[in-house]
């Protein structure tokens, strides 16, 4: 009888472990309250995924008793995890998840202040691109991407379409490009390779306009753009897409990875392959002499460089403690250029990247925080034989720096930043000389620097800055901030004074080299040359409203023994030089967002730019518009549809003819695009759209007109996990 009692019992625990439950409920968004329509929710250990239906409800049959975590997420939304216990069917639980802010007042910041704060309390101007605006603007590569948003960016085209930004004013050499607070290495005309910039990798932009050497140094003169990419959300992620342009461009990206109690682990991986194609004039280049003749050149044709490029980078981030986190960033980038010119049968151009970038995190308490940084860039350039299969190296820039720094909140509303850094930089050219051979530069600067920012009440912040920077070949400089923010009801209010200064570069120090092609001209660098230095004014104004977001800045900034090239007629020399006294530059920048219904959305910017006392190649007006319909959230087989455009004004290039300056009209332009894209089953998105939608092509083709071959066409499938 005894053995029996027993082997009942063994049956009945082993039913009740065995035992099936169900589990239902629905996912809401944390703010409407509305149902989220296809939210995945996802028992972890168990690896059971199922999907929200339209009234955001789901269902789990057959689950076994035990306590589990879940993940819910939803594209847009910030994922989340619950843990529920199972000891019997569970119904009509509601879990509630926040989404992404549409309007940037709400992004996390830290590239203005080196500490996370939300973008509202940043008493400094900063704007902020999120993933969520990366993925609806379908952007095939960095430059259009940043062109299309921000009407203060653009870019113009050097021969076989090297790109030149323009920010505000200042060129490439004056912006300082971070990713995850590191510097990006390598420079071909005073600008990094773009190319090297994964979008889909990309969690978000933040970009400071005007002088912030007083946290970055060198550099940042005009303005600092912060890359920062994604780490896994989710236990299981991943997601590939192809894009093709009938410009015969094709793009195709892949991501894998996974966030565990352990830490996070996501690979990155990209390629991309353009077929080279050449621009027609219609017209020859009209040039314009002070008697008021007008001769009109030859009609002419300029190519446009094709390429092949991959990229893999894996991103890995240890949780040791809830105090210590370590992650480690390691990238390698290649790229070969075909210019389609019949030279480039014979010999073209490729680049290499390799770049490990490693941070470490320790939280002393709940206000203390010391961090440590490493990174190293080497960035190479190799002149590559096609018919024999070699290479032969002609340029290297090597980038090391490491850092450490100390953050710390102060009576619950001030903080307190402080760091040094020690930096490395070095240059191999074969244009340091004028045999053609190798020859390697370099150059050191150690860094120390401090920021506070100090509530002095709940409407005025505060935040004062000093760094200073030691040059190997130019000794100490001191770089100074003071900025206040102010708010009143729904107006904020900044403002403030910040010194910068740029060492001149290696290239600009050393370069001596002959350009043969076109009748052959010598460039020289000047060991001369002194740092440039700047005192930048700026202010802005800022409107937040439940529907309307409306920013208007203005910096006005004066550099001091501004570095440029000048031409010498007499021997044909290009010469780098300071210019005396002193060049002002303005800008100006007015953007607006407007939300009628929450589907819809429409966003203006406008920006004026002038270099003072300088004729400058660049056109002074643009204005950018963009209208976004995105459905409710996010419903299959409705598109979401995106209609963008840029104006860019016209502008003149001058030169000179026997003595007598000369000018050349450059006429103004528009490019607009219209983009759609749907959810489809399978955790699938297609789009398609028309890129330069009224078919603009420019009448004359050189370095400062558009490159774009007219209306094109382009489809896209993307697949996410």
């Amino acid at each position: 009888m005894g053995r029996i009692f027993i082997y009942l019992c063994c049956l009945f625990l082993s039913l009740d472990a065995w035992a099936q439950y169900s589990f239902s409920g629905r996912i809401i968004d944390c703010s409407s309250q509305q149902p989220l329509v296809g939210a995945t929710v996802e028992f972890v250990s168990l690896k059971r995924t199922i999907q929200t239906n339209e009234q955001g409800h789901f269902l789990f049959d057959n689950l076994p008793k035990g306590t589990y975590p879940i993940y819910i997420s939803q594209e847009g939304y910030k994922g989340k995890f619950f843990r529920i216990t199972l000891k019997k069917s569970e119904k009509n639980y509601t879990f509630a998840i926040c989404k992404d802010k549409e309007i940037e007042v709400e992004e996390i910041t830290v590239t203005a202040t080196r500490t996370e704060k939300n973008l509202k309390n940043v008493p400094i101007t900063v704007q902020v691109i999120t993933s969520e605006d990366i993925r609806k603007s379908q952007a095939t590569n960095f430059q259009t991407f940043l062109e299309n948003e921000f009407s203060g960016i653009n870019f113009t085209y050097r021969g076989n379409s090297s790109p030149d930004i323009n920010m505000m004013g200042f060129g490439g050499k004056y912006v300082l490009f971070l990713v995850d607070g590191e510097r990006m290495g390598g420079e071909s005309f005073d600008n990094i390779d773009y190319d090297r910039i994964n979008l889909d990798n990309v969690e978000r932009i933040e970009i400071i306009k005007g002088a912030s050497s007083s946290l970055y140094g060198s550099n940042a003169l005009g303005g600092v753009i912060n890359i920062i990419t994604k780490n896994s959300q989710k236990p299981i992620e991943m997601n590939a897409g192809y894009l093709y342009d009938t410009n015969k461009d094709h793009k195709i990206d892949f991501t894998i990875g996974s966030k565990q109690k352990w830490g996070n682990i996501r690979l990155t991986s990209f390629y991309k392959l353009r077929t080279p194609y050449w621009l027609t004039d219609t017209e020859g280049l009209k040039v314009t002499y002070p008697d008021g003749r007008v001769v009109e050149g030859e009609k002419g044709k300029i190519n446009i460089a094709g390429f092949t490029i991959y990229s893999v980078s894996p991103k890995i981030g240890f949780d040791f403690s809830p105090k210590l986190k370590l992650s480690f960033t390691p990238t390698y980038y290649f790229s070969e250029r075909n210019p389609g010119t019949e030279i480039s049968n014979k010999i073209r151009d490729r680049y290499y990247d390799y770049s490990l970038a490693m941070n470490a995190k320790y939280l002393i308490n709940e206000n203390k925080e010391l961090s440590f940084s490493g990174s190293f860039d080497r960035y190479e350039k190799y002149d590559y034989f096609v018919r024999l299969k070699e290479k032969e190296k002609n340029y290297e820039s090597t980038i090391w720096k490491v850092g450490s720094q100390y953050n710390q909140a102060l009576y619950g509303k001030h903080s307190f930043v402080a760091g040094i850094e020690a930096n490395s930089d070095g240059l191999m050219s074969f244009r340091f000389n004028n045999e053609g051979t190798s020859a390697k530069q370099n150059a050191y600067t150690y860094s120390l620097f401090t920021q506070q920012d100090w509530a002095l009440s709940p409407a005025f912040t505060l935040v004062t800055g000093l760094r200073m920077d030691y040059h190997s070949l130019f000794k100490e400089y001191f770089t100074y901030r003071l900025s206040g923010m102010f708010k009143i009801e729904e107006f904020t209010f900044r403002g403030g004074y910040s010194t910068g200064f740029r060492s001149p570069t290696l290239k600009e120090l050393y370069t001596n080299w002959f350009h043969a092609p076109g009748g052959g001209f010598q460039i020289m660098g000047n060991k001369k040359l002194q740092p440039e230095t700047s005192n930048n004014f700026n202010f802005s104004v800022e409107l937040n409203t439940k529907k309307w977001n409306v920013t208007a800045m203005t910096q006005y900034s004066v550099v001091t023994d501004k570095i440029a090239y000048v031409w010498t007629q007499s021997n044909d020399t290009l010469h780098y030089t300071n210019f005396s006294g002193k060049t002002g530059v303005i800008g100006s920048e007015v953007s607006a967002t407007y939300r009628p219904i929450h589907a819809l959305r429409f966003k203006a910017s406008y920006a004026y730019y002038n270099i003072e006392k300088r004729k400058s190649e660049e056109r002074p007006h643009t204005f950018t518009l963009k209208a976004e319909y995105i459905p409710v959230n996010n419903r299959k087989y409705i598109p979401n549809v995106l209609i963008s455009g840029k104006y860019v004004s016209a502008n003149h290039l001058y030169g000179t003819d026997n003595g007598s300056e000369t000018y050349s009209y450059y006429e103004p332009y528009s490019i607009w695009r219209l983009q759609l894209s749907s959810k489809l089953p399978y955790k699938m998105t297609i789009s398609a759209g028309i890129n330069n939608l009224l078919g603009y092509q420019s009448k004359t083709n050189t370095f400062y007109s558009s490159i774009s071959p007219g209306r094109t066409y382009y489809a896209g499938l993307k697949w996410n996990l």
